[in-house]
């Protein structure tokens, strides 16, 4: 499909083509804290805590919950958390469950609040060193990346049918059964199915057998830990196959084809119906007889044909909101202190695993959050992981993990949610170092992200992420969107309506599902080579088409804007940074 019939209109918007079923590259721009609609704010500092010298996780913590008791502000803001310039040791994770709370330090640089996550010789240090996260334990019905876990209630009754043959990608409207019970501004979702019949249409209820050998399994019959856990040949995680409940060693066996000689199994799981539903968190923003206009667009097509679609009101169970972690250094130890090295040999990060493994983590229960001029080193899952909600999260470095290179590691920024930004960030030796994760929903972005000693491909990573713009991304290594089949146990499609627009790789593996749609737009496997388009950036274009320079001037200044695709930024933002011993 043509990306464009014409650049722009006559007042300066962008113009799109659609193919013959109406499908059309999506608007963007919905992505981010408040649709981009806000700016990130500067909260007042209301408590302020100097470096102890010991122990600081429950000073942390405690100051934390202490905010968390103040009244909110009619912005949603109660006031942030200080933490002075010097050296924090944090044994846990300093957790923030309340809405309007800021966690800051006086900057990102070596010498300015360096916040370390101490322990790394057992596996229970393997967690977040930051996390937001209301911990609800009363939530009865949950969406987490699109398809139910733990953020929403859906109201009973609610429910109406969409009733148009096909929706195609980039809508934001559509006609459902009745109308009468939905208004402008309600909180809505769209519910796109999974069908058999369309798991069949794009074979991913037929994946190729992967077969395992097997080594040092054990299988635990009681407790909550009840399980077959196995060692995988190439991949040295220990993994669980059996649900931790009901299921039987006969069943096991049944549900996991086992070879004639005992000693490898098939790891592949065909996909099933039910198991890739969609949940699209979306607002009414007109409403004319019975059809519904929605503000951010349709990622993912909707056909009668595999079981069209529907729009529910729901509730939101505590879900954290208005909360930011900013102005932060963060370091997690690896190994033991060597002399010039506090964290660890540097020599010992590829096998370092007992350790932090999250610098922050925005659970998928939260909305509307940031994390911003946050820089990190030695984490071995990830420097920031966005499951939520309208996150941004800008201007920071990951410096490298301390991990064995291997599955399930060195996500340095990973969206795991819908309607995320992520924005001038710099990855060192990450895995998948801009990437996507199973079942995402989109809108998500990722724009003017530049990554370095690269050890796998950015993009949707496995398993159906939906409506991810990769902008301006400039990676060593190749950036896919494509069938990975077999691959993992049984990823299937790793995603589609997925755009690379101006982005810069030695090579894009890129294709689409039946029915899907991908974009590779202006990209190259050079800085210039010719390839490069206008609008320099398709997200910015998108955000002053909708809402103008002002609010594009909050999300990037002019200068940046002007060099977006340069990575200026990067030479500016390290001059006085540097990567801990």
């Amino acid at each position: 499909m043509d990306f464009m019939t014409q650049s722009f209109d006559p007042s300066g918007k962008l113009v799109y083509s659609k193919d013959p079923e109406g499908n059309r590259l999506p608007d963007f721009s919905h992505v981010g804290y408040h649709s981009g609609e806000k700016g990130i704010p500067h909260v007042p500092v209301k408590m302020t805590l100097e470096p102890s010298q010991s122990n600081d996780t429950l000073r942390i913590q405690d100051a934390l919950d202490k905010l968390g008791t103040l009244p909110l502000g009619e912005d949603g803001i109660r006031g942030a958390l200080l933490l002075k310039r010097g050296v924090y040791r944090v044994a846990g994770t300093l957790t923030i469950t309340h809405c309007g709370i800021v966690l800051r330090g006086e900057g990102s640089g070596p010498d300015d609040t360096c916040i370390i996550a101490t322990g790394y010789d057992d596996p229970k240090y393997q967690r977040a060193l930051i996390s937001v996260d209301p911990q609800s334990d009363n939530l009865e019905v949950h969406i987490r990346h699109g398809y139910p876990t733990d953020q929403i209630k859906p109201i009973m009754n609610s429910r109406q049918a969409i009733m148009d043959a096909y929706v195609p990608v980039g809508s934001h409207s559509f006609e459902v059964n009745s109308a009468s019970g939905y208004k402008p501004g309600d909180r809505i979702v769209v519910h796109r199915p999974s069908t058999a019949d369309w798991i069949h249409s794009i074979g991913c209820d037929q994946l190729e057998p992967n077969w395992s050998e097997i080594r040092n399994a054990r299988w635990l019959e009681d407790g909550e830990e009840a399980g077959f856990y196995y060692q995988r040949i190439g991949n040295h995680s220990k993994y669980c196959l059996l649900q931790k409940h009901d299921e039987n060693w006969d069943d096991f066996v049944k549900r996991v084809p086992l070879s004639e000689d005992g000693k490898t199994f098939n790891l592949t799981r065909q996909w099933e119906a039910g198991d890739y539903d969609f949940h699209f968190e979306r607002r009414i923003i007109g409403i004319e007889g019975n059809r519904i206009t929605i503000d951010a667009p349709i990622v993912h097509s909707m056909s009668q044909e595999y079981g069209g679609g529907a729009i529910y009101h729901y509730e939101t169970a505590g879900r954290v909101m208005e909360v930011g972690v900013e102005n932060l250094h963060l370091i997690s130890e690896f190994a033991a202190p060597t002399p010039g090295h506090p964290y660890g040999d540097p020599q010992e990060t590829s096998q370092a695993e007992n350790h932090a493994w999250y610098g922050v983590e925005l659970k998928s229960n939260t909305e509307n959050t940031w994390v911003r001029n946050v820089t990190g080193n030695y984490f071995g899952w990830s420097l920031v992981s966005a499951s939520g909600k309208h996150a941004t999260v800008q201007d920071c470095v990951s410096f490298g993990h301390a991990s064995k290179i291997t599955g399930g590691r060195r996500y340095t920024f990973m969206i795991d949610g819908q309607l995320n930004l992520v924005q001038r960030c710099l990855a060192y030796n990450g895995r998948h170092e801009f990437v996507t994760q199973e079942k995402t929903a989109g809108p998500n972005v990722f724009v003017d992200c530049i990554g370095f000693d690269t050890k796998a491909p950015a993009g949707p990573h496995h398993r159906y992420s939906v409506g991810t713009l990769f902008d301006n991304v400039k990676s060593e290594r190749e950036m896919e969107s494509r069938f990975r089949g077999k691959s993992g146990t049984g990823h299937g499609w790793a995603g589609t309506q997925t755009c690379f627009y101006n982005c810069v790789a030695p090579r894009f593996d890129v294709e689409a599902p039946p029915g899907g749609i991908c974009w590779v737009i202006g990209s190259g496997s050079k800085d210039e080579d010719g390839s490069r388009v206008t609008p320099a950036s398709l997200y910015y274009q998108q955000v002053q088409d909708r809402l103008g320079e002002v609010a594009l001037d909050r999300l990037a200044t002019k200068e940046q804007r002007k060099h977006v695709g340069k990575y200026r930024w990067v030479k500016a933002r390290l001059k006085n940074e540097r990567p801990p011993k």
